[in-house]
């Protein structure tokens, strides 16, 4: 737990949940099955939950739309319990595999889903596998229309399928076609031997030593907040379903490898959360937010 008596000097990490079934969208996506979400996003969900109760700690929760319709009493929990809630979807489905229409549908049944459950309205967005880039920048419009106040999808990288190279790294308000704005806060990364890293989260979060993810957020801390990422199955070390075996068996070898490797060093993710919860508060976006001044943020102009 964080030590009390370095509460004054002690920097914040916003600290987000995008709360989704690994299973299920694995599943789809991977083998083309569709099945229901598991009870695991619910008890991993709440694994998280009791880790940052434990803490005295706060987040936010992007909800996929799916998850919240099946399991109301873990929204109704995360909210009760001081987090914030966002939207992270409906179906998890990528905004490059849909049409406006589709992607205003997936947005707007996702966030009914969580206001009708709370009635409170919410005004945070994150987009699966932060698929908001260069191509996909019509989206934001369509945040806008919808009524989110804040996005955090870009992730300002040069590598991968999902980034946005020039974008800024720090927050910034995005205006747009000069008619509304909404707030953008990027995903956070390091430059490592010339590449933009985003440390803070899946796969590099599991992966690096924890020295050196500690090194990485004291420097990194000291000029920005560092947005913290995760998703519950991150934490999920038991053994999946024998049908997802079964499946496994349908795709090659290099496949299975890929997929097989998303398991690799899962048990050191709390140990790394709890170290980092030793020198960080962790805080979610409105709480951090709320101590800013959105008059400071530069903005930022795109023209659709």
């Amino acid at each position: 737990m964080l030590d009390k008596d370095k509460i004054g000097s002690v920097r914040e990490v916003i600290f987000s949940v995008d709360v989704e079934d690994g299973i299920s969208i694995s599943m789809r996506d991977n083998f083309h099955r569709n099945i229901h979400q598991t009870n695991r996003v619910y008890s991993l969900t709440s694994r998280i939950l009791d880790f940052l109760g434990e803490q005295e700690m706060r987040g936010t929760f992007f909800f996929l739309g799916k998850v919240a319709e099946q399991f109301p009493q873990l929204v109704k929990r995360t909210l009760h319990e001081g987090h914030e809630l966002g939207v992270h979807g409906y179906d998890h489905i990528t905004f490059d595999k849909l049409n406006r229409e589709d992607a205003y549908n997936e947005l707007y049944r996702a966030k009914s889903i969580l206001e009708s459950l709370t009635g409170e309205k919410v005004t945070g967005h994150r987009a699966p596998a932060f698929s908001i880039t260069p191509q996909t920048v019509w989206v934001l419009e369509l945040l806008i229309e919808l009524g989110f106040e804040y996005d955090s999808s870009i992730l300002p990288a040069d590598f991968g399928r999902y980034t946005w190279p020039d974008f800024p790294s720090h927050p910034v308000k995005i205006n747009v076609n000069d008619t509304g704005s909404l707030i953008e806060f990027p995903i956070t990364t390091v430059n490592i031997v010339g590449n933009k890293i985003p440390f803070s989260g899946g796969s590099y979060f599991r992966l690096l030593p924890s020295q050196l993810l500690q090194n990485i957020y004291k420097k990194v801390s000291k000029r920005s907040t560092v947005i913290h990422y995760m998703h519950p199955y991150e934490i999920d070390e038991e053994r999946y379903p024998d049908y997802y075996f079964a499946a496994l068996k349908s795709v090659s070898f290099v496949k299975e490898l890929k997929l097989r490797s998303f398991w690799i060093k899962r048990s050191a993710v709390e140990y790394k959360l709890k170290s980092l919860a030793k020198n960080y508060r962790f805080t979610s976006f409105s709480r951090h937010f709320d101590a800013q001044s959105e008059s400071a943020l530069p903005t930022y102009r795109i023209n659709l």
